[in-house]
């Protein structure tokens, strides 16, 4: 037996393509990231944005495909919230490939600060005396740890 399987509303190409233009104008977006938080009133949305009336009103009558006002509050249409899902999954994905580039250069680092500790540590054992090895491999390690941690926080900083 076969199931009933329900095919996806086709949107026609012509508004398809409608629909990715809108898209590609970055106030267009952050109208629908806003609003993927909760309905809004016209004056709540400019406020959010910093935009003046004007600009925010030419935008909404634009996006008539994404928007609609119920009770002076914009919400989504169904091809709304399916445009919020694509920007949602488009900003985690970015930022994703980023936390992973991050992650890759601290891996990276780490090891160096392992490799390098691990060429010192025995010749200051070999070419010193126990208790000034002991304070110089407590001081390299010390060091090395140091560094480890900054360039971690320069890459925290600028990939996260």
């Amino acid at each position: 037996m076969r199931r009933n399987q329900s095919k996806p509303e086709e949107i026609p190409i012509s508004e398809e393509d409608e629909i990715f233009k809108l898209l590609t104008h970055n106030t267009r977006r952050n109208i629908i990231k806003v609003l993927g938080e909760q309905d809004l009133t016209f004056s709540q949305i400019k406020r959010n944005l910093e935009i003046d009336s004007p600009t925010l009103s030419y935008h909404l009558k634009s996006m008539k495909p994404f928007v609609i006002q119920k009770k002076s509050k914009y919400t989504f249409s169904q091809v709304g919230r399916a445009a919020l899902y694509l920007l949602t999954k488009t900003d985690q994905s970015l930022k994703m490939s980023r936390t992973k580039r991050y992650f890759h250069y601290i891996y990276a680092v780490t090891c160096i600060c392992w490799v390098i500790m691990g060429f010192i540590i025995p010749f200051t054992i070999i070419y010193s005396s126990i208790d000034l090895s002991i304070l110089i491999l407590i001081i390299i390690v010390h060091v090395l740890a140091v560094i480890n941690m900054s360039v971690i926080g320069f890459l925290r900083s600028r990939y996260i």
